[in-house]
């Protein structure tokens, strides 16, 4: 795929791109620009990246997009990400809410142990 695509170029929405700007993400990773244009269509995708590769971005940025503007109901969640640790549920709640937030969307952290 060719490196110099943008996030625009592979479909993410402007309030999307702007939040990313703001945070000093302005151009996409290579395993963003691998499963963008797939996952923004409601394709199914499996990718496998180092930590720091931009695997978050990678499926929060489709989440937030097909979830937007979608039918709510108080108090019955619309999305789901499972994570293995604490840690990495911390995190991903972290890069996931402000992109949430750009809809109207929010974002809560549940874990045990």
């Amino acid at each position: 795929m060719n490196s110099d695509k943008t996030f625009a170029e592979l479909g993410v929405s402007q309030p999307l791109i702007d939040a990313l700007t703001s945070r000093g993400i302005t151009s996409p990773f290579p395993i963003q620009q691998e499963t963008l244009p797939d996952t923004l269509a409601g394709r199914d995708v499996l990718g496998r990246g180092k930590t720091g590769s931009g695997k978050t971005l990678a499926f929060s940025l489709p989440l937030v997009s097909r979830l937007a503007g979608g039918k709510r109901r108080p108090s019955h969640p619309t999305g789901l990400v499972l994570a293995p640790t604490r840690e990495l549920a911390t995190q991903i709640s972290a890069a996931l809410a402000p992109l949430a937030a750009v809809n109207n969307l929010t974002v809560t952290t549940i874990f045990g142990g």
